[in-house]
Order: structure tokens, then C-alpha cells, then sequence
């Protein structure tokens, strides 16, 4: 094969995500619920209410129902591990300085992805 990707190896190519990466991101449901909350919102997004509305989405739940400890570790979770591991990806920009997401780009195929998980998980 010569890098074409649309022959179903998912492989990356020139820039966009390769579909076997968009699996892996969406592989963890913290991800995609912070995927999934990200999609459309202006930046910068605070990590502390990106924490709140995962919070809410894992929990369906308002976010002030959700403890402070278990809020706590979505925001440590998502700080150390999440947010960086989608900035690798070129999805977001994440300053861990401020603990802002400052850049958003979803694109395809990952916005067909997120809008499956959003009519199965709500």
C-alpha cells in the first residue's frame, strides 16, 4: 500500500485523524465525554468546567451533584492524561499552565463518531 488511507487501513494521512486513531481517543469514555462537550464550545473551556459537564454527562446528573472528590479525580484524570493525550492528536490545544483548552479543531471522521456517541449515550 502507498499511505491511501480511504483504503481502510486507518492510517493518518497529510493531517487528519486516521479512523483506527479516532477509535483509540474515543476508546476511553472519559474522552469522549469531554470530546463530546468540547464539539462546538468556544475556547477557551477552564478545565474546571470541562470537569463540570464530564461530570455531569458520566453521572447524568447536574455537576453539583456529583462530590468533590469525584470531581476532583475526573479533573486529575482528564489534566494528566485526557487532555494531553488529545493534544498529541492535534484535537485541542491544552494549556496545562492556565489548565484552559485554548484550540479546538473536531473534524472528520471524528465528528461522525461523536455524533453516534451522543444519540447512544445522550
Amino acid at each position: 500500500m502507498t499511505g491511501d488511507s480511504a483504503a481502510g487501513d486507518g492510517e493518518d494521512s497529510g493531517g487528519s485523524l486516521g479512523v483506527n486513531e479516532v477509535l483509540t481517543l474515543l476508546s476511553d469514555r472519559y474522552r469522549r465525554h469531554a470530546l463530546a462537550c468540547l464539539d462546538g464550545l468556544p475556547a477557551p473551556v477552564a478545565l474546571e468546567d470541562l470537569t463540570d459537564k464530564v461530570a455531569g454527562r458520566e453521572f447524568q446528573q447536574p455537576p453539583d451533584n456529583v462530590s468533590m472528590i469525584t470531581r476532583t479525580q475526573i479533573a486529575t484524570a482528564l489534566h494528566h492524561s485526557h487532555l494531553p493525550k488529545l493534544e498529541e492528536s492535534g484535537i485541542i490545544v491544552y494549556d496545562e499552565d492556565e489548565g484552559e483548552v485554548t484550540e479546538i479543531t473536531v473534524e472528520a471522521p471524528l465528528t461522525g463518531f461523536l455524533d453516534k456517541i451522543r444519540r447512544h449515550e445522550g
